[in-house]
C-alpha cells in the first residue's frame, strides 16, 4: 500500500525533480547551479498553489476573527457535552466546520511532498559526490566549514534556519501566535533533519527558504504581480542573452528552449486572451460544473490509461520474454502495473489536487488544457507513432537517428494538433460538452479493448518463458561444473555462434591485445564473408543447417510453417552428428521455437542430443566471484523509469521527440552507470568456458556453443575489457561499445582456446567461429573498403592439427559455409536428415540474395514466409559496392540456380 501511495503522489515529484536538474545541468554545466535551477523551478511551479494556499489561509484567518467573539463567549457560558452542541450548532450557523481550519495549513501540505521528492533525489545523487560549489567542498556531504574542537559546525543548515525564520517574521506580522509558532517550530525541525544531510540537498531547500522570502517581500509591496512579471521578463532576456551568446549547445535546442520561454513576456496577452473566452464564448460551460467535472475526469482517466497501459503494453506484447524476469521481477505485468500507477499520479492525483485548489474559471481552463493534451496524445500516439526500429530491453532506440521527422511529418502532426484544438473549441463554444464527453468514453472502453488485447501475449509469454526456465533449471547444473566433455583421442568438432560478432574489428583487436595471435593458433579469417540478413531471424537459419536454410529457400517451401522451418535448421547438424556416432551437446540455440529465450524442447525427440544451457544461468555465480563491476546499474530501474517516459514520447508531437529521448537517458542525469545485465547474462557463460568444459569424452564430439556477449553493446572497460574499469578505448575505437565487448568477447574465447590447449584436445578438435550477422562500430569510419556493417558476419575456421599465425582468406563466403565446415571431411555424402538432401549439393554462391531490409520479429511475418521488403543479390567481392544490386522478389525466386 506504501509502495503504492509513494508510485501515485510522490515518484512523480521525484522524477520532475530528476527532470529539473538534469535540464539545468544540461544547460549550465555546474551541479550546484543546478540544485539552485532545480529550486526556482520547484518553487515557481508551485507559486500558483502558494497563492491560491495564502488566499486560503486569508479567509481562514478572517473567519476566526469573525467567529472568536462567539466561540469566546460560548466557552465561558458552557463546558462539556452542552459546549461542544452549541459550538457545532454556532460553526453550522456560519456555514463552518472545524476541519476548515485545515485550510491554514494548505502550504504545508503543498511543500511536504515536494520536499519527500527532492530529499530522496538529492540525498542520493551521485552526480553531486566530490563537487565544490562556492565555498562547499563536497556538494554529497554535509558543508563542515569549521570545527569546534573534533564538533563540525555545519553552516549551510544555520544560514537556512536564519533565512527561514526571517521569512516568518515578515510572512507572520500581524497573524495570530499559533501561526508565528507553527513556523518557528518547522524552522527548528528543518535545523535538526537536515543538519547533517548533504550539501546539495540543504542548498536547494535554503535556496527554497530565500524565494519564500522573496515572495512574502513581495506580498508586502503594491501590485506584486506587476513587480513579478518584469522580474521574469528580466530573467527572460538574461537567458535569451545566455542561450544565444554563451551556451554551446545545438541551436535548434537553445531556440526550442527559448520559445518555451517566451511565454513570460507574452503572459498579459495570454491571460487576456483566456478572459475573453471564459467571459464570452465559454461563459456557459464556466457555470456548468456537471459537464466540467465530467470532461476533466474522462480526459484525466483516458491520458492515464493511455500512458499507464496501453503504450507499454504494445512494447511489452512485441516480445514479452525481454520483459520477464527482469532482476527479481518475474512477470512483466509488475512494470505494467508500475507505469500505470506513475501514470495516475502525472494524469489523475496531481491534476485533481490543481483542479479542486482554484475557482471554477482556472477549473475550466484546466479542463480544456487537459483535453486539448489528451486529444492530441492520441492522435500522435496512434497516427503519428512513428517507426523507429528496434527498441531495447531498457527502451532505448538502436538506431537514434531515425527520430529526425521530416518536415511533412512534423508538419502534418502539427496541423492535426491545430485542428484538434479549433474543434474542441467549437465544440464548447456551441454547448455541445456532452459529445466531447461521449467521444472520451468511447475512446476510453477502446483503450481499455486494445489493454485487453495486449495483455493476451503478454501472458502467454511470460508463461512460457517461465517454462522453458523450469525446462533449462533442470538441465543446467546447480553449480559450476563441465558440462562439454571432450575426446582426447578422438575427433571434436565446435561450432561457436558468436551473436554479432565483427570480423572486420578483428585486425585491431589483435594487434591491441598480440596474445591472441598465439591462442588462435591455426586459424584462417574469411573476411570477405557476407550474412543473408541483418538479424538473428534471418541470418542463423543458413549458419545452423546449411544452404537449404537461406531466406530465398525457405520461402520457397511455403506449404511448412516458419517456426517449424527455423528449429528443422537447429536440428540438422545435432542429428547428423548423432546418427554418425557422435555426442553432440548443444546450448542455446537462436529463436528455438521462434522464443527470445531458446526453448531446448525442440530436441525432445531427440534424447541423444544433450542440451545444456549457458547463458542467463550463472550470472548471479558470477557476480558472486567478481564484486568489483563497475557502471552497473539494474536493468529493473530503467524500466520502472523509462516506460512512463517512453508513453510522454509517443504522445508528444515528432518534432519534440528527439528532445524527450535526450540521447537514451529520458531526462535522467548521466551517472556514468550503464546496464549490463543483459550483457552479463552471455558474458559470465563465455567467461566460465574453461570451468565447463573438461576432457573425459570417450567418444567423438559435436557442440554448438552459441553466446550473444557482442550483441550487448557496452563499456567493458579499457585495456582489459573485463568490467573493471569504465575507461574508453583510446583512438578511433573511442567511445565504440561495439568494439569493446567484440574485445571482451574475444579475449574470453582465446581463454577458452588456451584452456583447450592446456587439457590436450585443441590439435583433434576443428572449431569454427562464426556470427550471424554483423552490426555497427567505427570501423565504418575507417575502413578502407566500404564496410556493409550488419552483412559482414564473422567467420573464423581452424582444422585438426592445423597451426600457424592467423591467417587471412578473401574467398567469397556466406555464414551459412560454417555448416558445411562442420562435417567436411569427416562424414562422407552428408544428407540433411529431414530432408534428404546431401547438403554440400546446395551450395550455391555465385549470386547470393540478401533479405536487406526484414523485420527482426516472427510476428511481423507470415506463418509460412518472410517478408522482405527490399532484397539484394551480391557476388564475389562484397567490399565492392558494384557487386550489391537491388532486385525484385520475383527474380529472387523466378532463380532455380
Amino acid at each position: 500500500m506504501l509502495n503504492f501511495l509513494y508510485t501515485i503522489i510522490i515518484y512523480p515529484l521525484y522524477q520532475l525533480v530528476e527532470v529539473f536538474y538534469s535540464f539545468c545541468d544540461a544547460i549550465l554545466s555546474n551541479s550546484g547551479l543546478a540544485v539552485l535551477g532545480v529550486s526556482i523551478g520547484i518553487s515557481f511551479l508551485c507559486l500558483p498553489m502558494y497563492i491560491i494556499a495564502e488566499k486560503w489561509q486569508e479567509i481562514e484567518r478572517e473567519i476566526q476573527v469573525k467567529l472568536k467573539p462567539g466561540v469566546d463567549r460560548i466557552k465561558k457560558a458552557f463546558k462539556g457535552d452542552e459546549q461542544y452542541m452549541i459550538l457545532t450548532t454556532y460553526y453550522r450557523q456560519n456555514h463552518y466546520h472545524p476541519m476548515m481550519a485545515l485550510r491554514s495549513s494548505i502550504s504545508l501540505l503543498i511543500q511536504i511532498p515536494f520536499f519527500i521528492a527532492a530529499y530522496k533525489y538529492l540525498s542520493t545523487l551521485p552526480a553531486l559526490n566530490g563537487k565544490a560549489f562556492l565555498f562547499i567542498k563536497d556538494m554529497g556531504s554535509p558543508d563542515a566549514l569549521f570545527h569546534i574542537g573534533s564538533f563540525p559546525v555545519n553552516v549551510l543548515p544555520i544560514a537556512m534556519t536564519l533565512i527561514n525564520v526571517t521569512s516568518g517574521i515578515i510572512y507572520s506580522k500581524g497573524h495570530p501566535l499559533k501561526e508565528k509558532l507553527q513556523i518557528y517550530i518547522m524552522a527548528a525541525f528543518f535545523l535538526v533533519f537536515l543538519y547533517d544531510s548533504p550539501s546539495g540537498l540543504v542548498v536547494y531547500w535554503t535556496m527554497n527558504n530565500v524565494f519564500s522570502l522573496a515572495k512574502n517581500i513581495f506580498y508586502k509591496i503594491k501590485k506584486p504581480l506587476r513587480a513579478l512579471y518584469f522580474l521574469l521578463c528580466a530573467v527572460y532576456i538574461g537567458a535569451v542573452w545566455f542561450l544565444l551568446f554563451k551556451h554551446t549547445g545545438f541551436l535548434y535546442r537553445r531556440l526550442a528552449v527559448i520559445g518555451v520561454l517566451t511565454v513570460i513576456p507574452l503572459t498579459p496577452l495570454i491571460i487576456k486572451a483566456v478572459k475573453y473566452l471564459l467571459d464570452k464564448p465559454f461563459a456557459h460551460f464556466v457555470d456548468n460544473d456537471r459537464q466540467r467535472d465530467a470532461l476533466f475526469f474522462l480526459s484525466a482517466i483516458t491520458l492515464s490509461v493511455l500512458c499507464g497501459w496501453v503504450i507499454p503494453s504494445y512494447v511489452i506484447s512485441s516480445s514479452p520474454m525481454e520483459f520477464s524476469f527482469v532482476d527479481n521481477y518475474a512477470s512483466p505485468f509488475y512494470f505494467l502495473r508500475n507505469s500505470l500507477f506513475q501514470s495516475i499520479g502525472f494524469c489523475i492525483f496531481w491534476p485533481c489536487c490543481l483542479y479542486y485548489l482554484f475557482n471554477k474559471r482556472i477549473k475550466t481552463v484546466i479542463t480544456i488544457l487537459l483535453s486539448l493534451v489528451t486529444m492530441c496524445a492520441m492522435f500522435n500516439a496512434f497516427v503519428f507513432g512513428g517507426n523507429y526500429g528496434a527498441i531495447s530491453t531498457i527502451l532505448t532506440f538502436e538506431n537514434a537517428g531515425m527520430l529526425q521527422p521530416t518536415f511533412v511529418y512534423s508538419a502534418l502532426s502539427i496541423l492535426t494538433c491545430i485542428i484538434v484544438i479549433i474543434s474542441l473549441f467549437f465544440i464548447i463554444k456551441l454547448n455541445k460538452t456532452k459529445l466531447c464527453n461521449s467521444i472520451f468514453t468511447i475512446i476510453l472502453i477502446a483503450l481499455f479493448s486494445i489493454s485487453v488485447i495486449n495483455s493476451v501475449p503478454i501472458s502467454k509469454g511470460y508463461k512460457a518463458l517461465k517454462e522453458i526456465k523450469q525446462t533449462n533449471s533442470a538441465l543446467a547444473p546447480s553449480t559450476i561444473s563441465p558440462v562439454f566433455h571432450f575426446s582426447k583421442d578422438k575427433q571434436n568438432v565446435i561450432l561457436f555462434m558468436l551473436d554479432r560478432g565483427l570480423t572486420g574489428l578483428i585486425p585491431y583487436i589483435f594487434e591491441e591485445k598480440p596474445f591472441l595471435y598465439e591462442q588462435f593458433d591455426g586459424f584462417t579469417r574469411y573476411e570477405n564473408t557476407v550474412s543473408y540478413g541483418g538479424m538473428t531471424l534471418i541470418g542463423a537459419p543458413p549458419l545452423y543447417g546449411g544452404y537449404e536454410y537461406t531466406p530465398d529457400n525457405i520461402n520457397k517451401r511455403d506449404k511448412e510453417s516458419l517456426v517449424d522451418k527455423h528449429n528443422e535448421s537447429l536440428k540438422v547438424l545435432p542429428v547428423l552428428f548423432s546418427q554418425n556416432g557422435f555426442t553432440s551437446t548443444v546450448t542455446d540455440m537462436s529463436w528455438a521455437d521462434y522464443k527470445w529465450v531458446a526453448d531446448l524442447r525442440i530436441y525432445k525427440d531427440f534424447p541423444e542430443i544433450r542440451c545444456c544451457p549457458t547463458e542467463r544461468v550463472y550470472c548471479d555465480e558470477w557476480l558472486k566471484k567478481n564484486p568489483d563491476v563497475k557502471g552497473f546499474q539494474r536493468p529493473s530501474e530503467l524500466l520502472i523509469r523509462n516506460f512512463i517516459w517512453l508513453s510522454f514520447f509517443k504522445i508528444m508531437p515528432p518534432v519534440t521527440r528527439e528532445f524527450i529521448y535526450e540521447d537514451g537517458h529520458w531526462w535522467k542525469p548521466k551517472t556514468g552507470k550503464q546496464h549490463i545485465h543483459d550483457f552479463l547474462n552471455y558474458y559470465s557463460g563465455l567467461d566460465l568456458l574453461p570451468e565447463l568444459s573438461d576432457d573425459t569424452g570417450d567418444k567423438p564430439t559435436f557442440s554448438i556453443i552459441v553466446n550473444e556477449t557482442p550483441h550487448e553493446p557496452v563499456n567493458t572497460g579499457y585495456p582489459d575489457y573485463n568490467l573493471t574499469t569504465t575507461d574508453e578505448t583510446p583512438g578511433v575505437f573511442e567511445g565504440d561499445n561495439a568494439y569493446q565487448t567484440n574485445a571482451a568477447a574475444f579475449i574470453k574465447i582465446g581463454e577458452f582456446l588456451q584452456h583447450l590447449k592446456d587439457i590436450g584436445v585443441y590439435d583433434n578438435t576443428r572449431i569454427i567461429i562464426v556470427s550471424d550477422h554483423g552490426g555497427n562500430s567505427n570501423l565504418g569510419k575507417i575502413a578502407e573498403k566500404k564496410y556493409p556493417h550488419y552483412f559482414n558476419p564473422l567467420l573464423l575456421v581452424k582444422d585438426f592439427n592445423e597451426h600457424g599465425t592467423l591467417k587471412v582468406d578473401d574467398t567469397f563466403m556466406t555464414n551459412a559455409d560454417a555448416a558445411i565446415f562442420t562435417f567436411d571431411g569427416i562424414i562422407e555424402n552428408a544428407v540433411n536428415p529431414f530432408t534428404g538432401k546431401v547438403l554440400k549439393d546446395q551450395v550455391k554462391k555465385d549470386l547470393v540474395y540478401v533479405a536487406r531490409d526484414a523485420s527482426w520479429s516472427p510476428e511481423n511475418h507470415t506463418k509460412t514466409k518472410f517478408i522482405v521488403k527490399k532484397w539484394n543479390s551480391i557476388h564475389d567481392n562484397i567490399f565492392e559496392s558494384d557487386n550489391w544490386k537491388e532486385v525484385k522478389e520475383e527474380e529472387v525466386f523466378a532463380d532455380e540456380r
